[in-house]
């Protein structure tokens, strides 16, 4: 597979930005999950399966791991793009259109275009990663969709939430004391395990329900 440099965001940035206010729910906070899927949060996501049984996989080991796409016959592939440093971990969109894969040695996110066919491209960096001031490197761990298209990036001390277009809604805190090593979320809780312990965070599910506002009943002819 050639080199992926061509850009895909204009072709995904549409919609209204999502805040957190729409995330986060007043008053939940982090809080231990013991009954959480553990087996769900062993580690980040490095494989993933798209369309027409082909896969995606980081390969290697940090600081020099790598993207390879492995279609469903013939050799596997890597994927080279000019700026993604140290490939992550990575997760598929709901409709498995869109690959995304974070980067721990640079501060973006990079989307790609999964194609029918299960090849890749039009690979961007949409999304920012919010990081301090002087810090060049995310260290992100894990990367993932929920249902309504939210993407979550966590590093380990921090939730990176962006919309279902890559646009920012902002930075949560992660569970108290940091050093969190594996993250998932369902659309209705965020979920990350720190020193063994999973904690967890009730969210808003997106998209939103839809609030129900009873109709004025129609004026009836005075009798």
């Amino acid at each position: 597979m050639n080199p992926i440099i061509t850009l895909a965001c204009a072709s995904i940035l549409a919609g209204q930005d999502l805040s957190l206010a729409t995330i986060l729910i007043d008053g939940q906070g982090w809080k231990p999950a013991p009954m959480a899927r553990v087996d769900s949060t062993l580690g980040p996501d490095l494989v993933a399966k798209g369309p027409a049984n082909a896969t995606y996989a980081i390969v290697g080991k940090a600081p020099a791991r790598a993207l390879e796409y492995r279609p469903a016959s013939g050799p596997a592939r890597p994927v080279t793009v000019v700026g993604l440093v140290d490939p992550s971990c990575l997760g598929l969109s709901p409709d498995k259109g869109t690959l995304v894969v974070g980067d721990a040695g640079g501060k973006h996110l990079w989307l790609f275009r999964v194609n029918a066919d299960g090849t890749l491209d039009a690979a961007d960096r949409c999304a920012t990663m919010r990081l301090k001031p002087g810090q060049k490197a995310s260290g992100v761990i894990a990367v993932s969709f929920d249902p309504g298209g939210r993407i979550f990036a966590c590093s380990p001390n921090e939730i990176h939430a962006f919309d279902p277009t890559a646009r920012e809604s902002g930075v949560i805190a992660g569970p108290p004391g940091g050093g969190v090593d594996a993250f998932f979320t369902n659309g209705e809780g965020l979920y990350a395990r720190r020193k063994g312990e999973v904690w967890g965070r009730m969210i808003q599910p997106f998209p939103k329900p839809a609030l129900k506002v009873p109709a004025n009943p129609a004026p009836q002819p005075k009798k």
